[in-house]
């Protein structure tokens, strides 16, 4: 039932060849396999009438295509026909009377050639000389069979049942790999994509991590700018102070070795150390400056000096100023943060020499849709444009584009960024404009920085000297409690006040402070404390204690952090309670001034 139910199934395609002389053969076949049929259904060929007889018999012969041929020749084409058509042949029986001294082997592996899964049955073969070694002339090959004798139109018909089911469970086995192997296909592109988004996952999470690794250097760079602005500052704090005394002695008695005009470059050079702390610590934080009106050419002008002994003798610094040039809304410290950097940049770029320009002139962007074809950052207003050129080696495309890229500053990357243009690109928008950068190869570099310009009223060309407030020593002489944790810092502003008649009683943390305090608390009239001491007690905590014993005691705070960093409640203002390090002799002595004349609070 079994072998028949997939006969019915899976054999409608089977074709078979019969090789024989036997005319008759065929007929006796179909009426062979129409009895078996008739049998097997338990029907009985008495039972049925013609009609019924001859569709039973079309039925049974049906279930295989049954091709005879009288020439083992013409067996050959018939089955390289059928396979080049695609309708192959699943059996070939042979009667081996025809190979009677014949080559029967080139032709059966000439069949085998044109398919190689063709069944071969080779019956009557007791006539041919060494029928034994036939299978094994034939290489026993496992779609061979070989019978003796004749087989007979039954035994025929059971073969062809045998091997027509044997063929369509192959099949079947066949399609049903076919359909696993499809499935496993699928399987396979699908985990294919998994794993292909996997991995973009993965590269972009490496991505991330290693853009977090760079932002925790860059904070961790950060922190340590603080914490070594605090102690740089301490100590422009000392050179400046040390310096102005030394200017106001030998402008006084003429005593001083150093000729005055190098004691005021020392000074200047002290305070653009300082304003290159200040300018990199407020970068760090993303602290903006609050912009006044400049001018830019009087600025240019007055850095002119600084400038070229900076980049050096070699290089020829070319300056020159559009006529009624407006003035730029922007902070000083910044502009020449910015100039120093763009110069030193250019140095690098002139090793042997060249010349470097400084041009300025106004310019507008009537509209939104020309300042976006300018820049991206652009905006329509007016603007005052300072550009840089230098004559240097120049930047091939891959260096220029990486000019600004924070995240290139391996100096082993093609095209890394420079940390000082960097700087400069932040400065920049902190003043509200922006930075384009050109350069051709060995022709030069140039910068175009594009600041917007002032509104109001143009400020004064002539930049304000820093004075003395006019007092009375003698009648405001006090004394001022100074804590401070550098016993360096303490000792120059002990010399300056004390130098102006007020005494000076000294402390290195809040503990000594307080202890001095407690003894001498009716005689101080003024504290000087720095914000960050040590023992773990800030400037903060001991104003409170103090303002708790006496609230009428002004309290001026000293720091060489910046005050956005200090995390306290009270507000700190440059020049009233708060004194910025460094500082000179000349803000020193004013500040105080100011908190001894200012009328007890209530």
């Amino acid at each position: 039932m079994y072998l028949n139910t997939i006969q019915h199934n899976l054999s409608a395609s089977s074709r078979i060849l019969i090789v024989t002389e036997e005319r008759s053969l065929q007929e006796d076949l179909h009426i062979s396999n129409t009895l078996q049929n008739m049998s097997h259904s338990g029907s009985s060929s008495a039972s049925l009438g013609v009609d019924q007889v001859s569709t039973k018999a079309r039925a049974a012969t049906s279930a295989a295509v049954v091709v005879c041929t009288a020439n083992e020749k013409e067996a050959v084409e018939l089955v390289e026909a059928a396979a080049q058509g695609h309708k192959p042949f699943s059996l070939v029986i042979i009667d081996g009377r025809l190979f009677y001294g014949k080559d029967y082997r080139g032709i059966i592996n000439r069949l085998w050639q044109s398919q190689r899964d063709l069944h071969v049955v080779l019956h009557a073969v007791s006539q041919l000389e060494s029928f034994e070694q036939i299978p094994i002339d034939l290489g026993s090959n496992p779609h061979l069979l070989v019978f003796k004798f004749r087989l007979v139109p039954f035994e025929i018909t059971q073969l062809i049942r045998t091997l027509t089911n044997k063929h369509g469970a192959e099949n079947q086995t066949s399609h049903r790999n076919l359909s696993l192997n499809a499935q496993l296909l699928e399987v396979t592109t699908r985990f294919e994509d998994v794993s292909n988004r996997l991995r973009l996952e993965q590269d972009h999470r490496k991505q991330l991590e290693d853009q977090l690794c760079r932002n925790q250097r860059l904070e961790t760079v950060g922190r340590f700018a603080d914490a070594m602005a605090h102690f740089f500052n301490n100590y422009l704090t000392v050179i400046q102070g040390h310096l102005e005394v030394a200017q106001l002695n030998q402008e006084g008695t003429g005593s001083c070795t150093l000729p005055t005009a190098t004691l005021k470059e020392l000074i200047l050079a002290t305070q653009g150390a300082a304003g290159v702390t200040s300018q990199f610590v407020s970068f760090n934080r993303r602290e903006y400056l609050q912009p006044t009106p400049l001018h830019l050419g009087q600025i240019i002008d007055g850095q002119s000096a600084m400038l070229q002994k900076a980049i050096g003798e070699q290089i020829a610094i070319q300056i020159s100023h559009h006529p009624d040039l407006p003035s730029v809304m922007a902070d000083q410290a910044s502009l020449e943060q910015i100039i120093f950097n763009l110069l030193i940049h250019a140095r690098e770029s002139m090793q042997t020499g060249g010349r470097l320009m400084i041009q300025t002139r106004p310019m507008t962007i009537p509209d939104a849709e020309t300042a976006c074809q300018m820049h991206a950052e652009a905006k329509p207003g007016e603007y005052v444009v300072m550009t840089i050129s230098d004559t240097g080696k120049g930047l091939n495309p891959a260096e220029l584009a990486g000019l600004f890229d924070s995240s290139k500053l391996s100096s082993d990357q093609e095209g890394g960024a420079d940390i000082s243009l960097i700087l400069v690109q932040g400065l920049v928008r902190m003043q509200g404009g922006w930075v384009e950068g050109r350069s051709v190869l060995e022709v030069g570099t140039e910068f175009s920085i594009y600041l917007p310009v002032a509104t109001g009223s143009t400020p004064a060309l002539a930049t304000p000297e820093k004075k003395l407030l006019s007092n009375n020593t003698e009648d405001e002489a006090s004394t001022i409690l100074i804590v401070d944790d550098e016993d360096s810092v303490r000792q120059v502003m002990e010399y300056v006040l004390t130098s102006q008649g007020h005494k000076v009683l000294t402390a290195a943390d809040a503990n000594e402070a307080w202890a001095i305090w407690r003894e001498k608390a009716s005689v101080i009239k003024l504290a000087l404390v720095d914000v960050k001491l040590p023992g773990g007690v800030s400037g903060f905590d001991l104003e409170k204690a103090l303002a708790a014993e006496d609230p009428t005691l002004p309290v001026i705070f000293t720091c060489g952090y910046s005050p956005t960093t200090l995390n306290n409640a009270k507000e700190l203002k440059a020049g009233e309670n708060f004194l910025p390090k460094p500082f000179g002799m000349v803000e020193l002595l004013n500040i105080v001034g100011q908190a001894l004349l200012q009328p007890a609070r209530l």
